[in-house]
């Protein structure tokens, strides 16, 4: 996920823990502890690659909850409503953005009393097999959170590399992230039940259903200089995708579209391409409908309000630059 986002670059994830937590650490389930500054209620919706010329538009359809570097002007220039994840992390076994523990403690102290900052997105993919100090090394920024930024949230994604060394206890995160595609390229249909999988491997490394992120495939590898494993899902597909997403995980604490920019070697076209123009499928609008359908819990589902059509803002908006 973020792996191919940042590391291609090179090449191309609820609630917080009370203050304290840092010597007797929870196993990380969000919900066991108070969130601290704004209540967020109801499930947040991110997109990630995005440039910052896009979030306006994005926040249009629903995304509220942006992936950042620790920037405070970065992060007060977020559009009205929207939240900071922040990016500090590793992708799979490389080194993290403040690779010390006294670099991170700083950067977390900055931002503790930002009510905009919702959490940290601390790794991106990691393989304890490839590198087994990882948990360890994920613990300790977790644990900083905690301590200096109660209410904010340890997040890292994580794909189908054993999880079970990076089970709660272990790396102490608030919430994960699941990145289960299941529509290749040279398939007639999408493969569902990968996500039954991920989320079954999950369960059985000790997260709970309410620390998991669902991770939605807005990406194709068309036109990408690298991989072609994957396709852009249909609009069907990509309701059928969501679909079982609610199913196995209702309402999280947020959701993640991967991506929503193109990227070279890994995605494109991606979800700002796919806007029922030049032959891709619509899934802007499958995903307006689905990030504007509820307020908070137990509100009903209502349809969102029509967007502007190109005409009436006169131009129409370029898709994202990889």
């Amino acid at each position: 996920m973020k792996t191919q986002l940042l590391a291609v670059a090179a090449a191309a994830a609820l609630g917080g823990a009370a203050t304290g937590y840092l010597l007797a650490p929870s196993p990380g389930d969000a919900a066991a502890r108070p969130a601290a500054g704004s209540l967020v209620t109801g499930t947040l919706h991110a997109a990630l690659n995005m440039p910052a010329g896009d979030r306006a538009k994005a926040a249009a359809l629903g995304y509220d909850l942006f992936d950042v570097d620790p920037d405070a002007g970065d992060v007060a220039a977020l559009p009205k409503g929207g939240r900071a994840l922040l990016w500090v992390g590793n992708t799979t076994c490389g080194g993290f953005q403040q690779d010390s523990a006294s670099a991170f403690a700083d950067t977390v102290k900055r931002f503790a009393g930002n009510d905009r900052v919702y959490g940290w997105y601390l790794s991106d993919e990691p393989n304890p097999d490839q590198c087994p100090g990882i948990a360890g090394k994920l613990r300790q920024r977790a644990d900083i959170v905690h301590k200096y930024a109660p209410g904010q949230k340890a997040f890292a994604s994580l794909t189908d590399w054993p999880m079970g060394p990076l089970k709660p206890s272990e790396t102490h995160l608030d919430l994960i992230g699941l990145d289960p595609y299941p529509c290749r390229s040279g398939h007639g249909g999408c493969d569902l039940n990968a996500i039954d999988t991920m989320v079954g491997q999950a369960t059985r490394a000790g997260f709970t259903k309410k620390m998991i992120v669902p991770v939605f495939q807005t990406f194709g590898q068309s036109c990408s200089d690298g991989e072609k494993n994957w396709r852009l899902p249909a609009a069907a597909e990509m309701k059928a995708i969501l679909t079982r997403w609610d199913r196995l995980v209702p309402r999280p604490a947020f959701d993640i579209s991967y991506s929503w920019g193109r990227q070279d070697a890994w995605a494109c076209p991606a979800l700002a391409d796919a806007d029922g123009s030049g032959g891709n499928p619509d899934l802007q609008s499958v995903m307006k409908r689905h990030n504007l359908r509820r307020t908070g819990p137990g509100v009903p589902e209502r349809d969102p309000a029509p967007s502007p059509s190109p005409t009436a803002t006169g131009a129409c908006p370029e898709p994202a630059k990889p």
